[in-house]
């Protein structure tokens, strides 16, 4: 699909030539930037040049242990029927073979006909049954759970077993296989990718992002799903102070408090007014982070230099004490409903493919309010984010994304979008014009 800019019924980029398309939208978002509440929230999709896609990584896991693959299948045969017929069709293609198309018309036809809740329902019948396409079915439904690629979600259910039922020794080795093989994926402190390519993406992001803003205005706020480190090796290195709630001390705890914080001027005590001296972001990584974990008191921590894989702080966790199993997450989640809600907010996302309910349910919710102004990177023809856009559409919504050239080149990829779109009005492009005129 050629580049595109949908707000509303509308293509804002129609009838224009490739070159006026990218000035066109380069324009709107540099404008966005110097938005009073300006929030961004960064996904996976920002990262993938340094860490494998999940899909990758869950692959390797089922392909090597058997173990994880059956609690797959028992959690996927649980799950409501639509999961498994969204699969379906995602698997058509136009190089989907003959043979294929017609074992899936077979499935299709036999879910039209039958009232199957559940995979689980539908595998019964299956085994009841006798006729020729049955053996390539299975093989489909075999497919389907080697393809299951969301880590999160699965620790979630795991998570939930092992609530009811805690000495369950085969669900906590699931449990800590799959923590410990998503983990080895994740670079810690000092990896070197934190100074290759996709740093350098991260590093020039924010340099383009501070350079529209001043010291007086709200301080940035970025939401991430990753438990990288770029945000914050990227923010240090454009001397950008930051907090992702940690206090500043020794000990290094989480204290949510910190995100109310700011440097400011203070020679002058009798002052009407703190003069802020600097720019500032609040880093929440809501799904927690590759160098947070927790104490033998079940209080969070940065201890940038462990390595004991098995402590590290993801979500969902399992953290030593009940009163801390909801915690960061429900403050952080808190935070971000509660910064969206501000005055005159824009949310610009990016990297994200809007997998999760709980985090779209937030989102949504705040389109509602006219002053909110929300703009997504990202692929029209990805069911998620088609869904999204097709009940939210009437609102202040903004989708970007699309193909240049011969479609190798993403619009809404992140190397992309710092380089053609905030570069072209960016501190090169100003410093580029003062040596001209000088």
């Amino acid at each position: 699909m050629e580049f595109y800019h949908l707000n509303g019924d509308k293509d804002l980029l129609e009838g224009l030539n490739t070159k006026e398309k990218q000035e066109q939208v380069s324009t709107f978002i540099n404008k966005q930037l110097s938005a009073n509440n300006l929030a961004v929230f960064i996904g996976s999709g920002c990262s993938t040049g340094a860490i494998p896609l999940m899909s990758i990584t869950m692959k390797s896991i089922l392909e090597e242990r058997d173990i994880v693959l059956q609690y797959v299948k028992n959690f996927l045969d649980l799950k409501e029927i639509k999961e498994f017929t969204n699969y379906l069709e995602a698997r058509v293609t136009e190089k989907t073979q003959e043979k294929e198309i017609k074992t899936l018309d077979m499935i299709n036809s036999h879910l039209c006909h039958e009232e199957f809740k559940t995979l689980k329902e539908y595998i019964d019948w299956l085994n009841e049954q006798d006729f020729e396409l049955k053996e390539e079915i299975l093989k489909i439904i075999d497919c389907y759970y080697l393809n299951y690629n969301n880590i999160e979600e699965l620790l979630n259910w795991i998570q939930n077993g092992l609530h009811y039922d805690s000495n369950n020794e085969e669900l906590k080795n699931v449990f800590t296989t799959l923590k410990r093989e998503f983990i080895k994926t994740i670079p810690k402190v000092g990896d070197e990718k934190y100074s290759m390519e996709t740093y350098e993406i991260y590093r020039n992001f924010y340099r383009y992002v501070f350079d529209k803003r001043t010291e007086q205005k709200f301080k940035v706020s970025i939401f991430t799903t990753n438990y990288d480190l770029f945000n914050e090796y990227a923010l240090e290195n454009n001397n950008i102070i930051y907090t992702t709630g940690i206090q500043n001390t020794i000990l290094k705890k989480f204290d949510i408090n910190q995100f109310k914080y700011r440097v400011v001027d203070d020679t002058n005590r009798y002052k009407e007014k703190w003069q802020p001296v600097a720019k500032e972001a609040n880093l929440y990584k809501i799904h927690g982070s590759i160098n947070w974990k927790s104490n033998e008191e079940g209080e969070l921590q940065q201890i940038d230099f462990n390595d004991e894989e098995d402590q590290v702080v993801i979500y969902p966790t399992m953290l030593k004490h009940k009163e801390t199993a909801q915690a960061p997450y429900s403050e952080l989640f808190r935070e971000f409903s509660n910064c969206l809600q501000k005055k005159d907010t824009t949310l610009i996302i990016i990297g994200y493919g809007f997998p999760d309910e709980h985090i779209n349910n937030i989102i949504a919710q705040n389109l509602k309010n006219q002053d909110f102004n929300l703009i997504i990177f990202g692929d029209i023809e990805e069911e998620n984010l088609k869904n999204f856009y097709d009940n939210f559409k009437n609102f202040n919504l903004h989708v970007i994304g699309g193909n240049i050239g011969k479609g190798d080149q993403k619009v809404h990829y992140f190397q992309f979008i710092v380089e053609k779109f905030l570069k072209n009005n960016g501190l090169d492009n100003l410093k580029g014009e003062e040596e001209i005129n000088a």
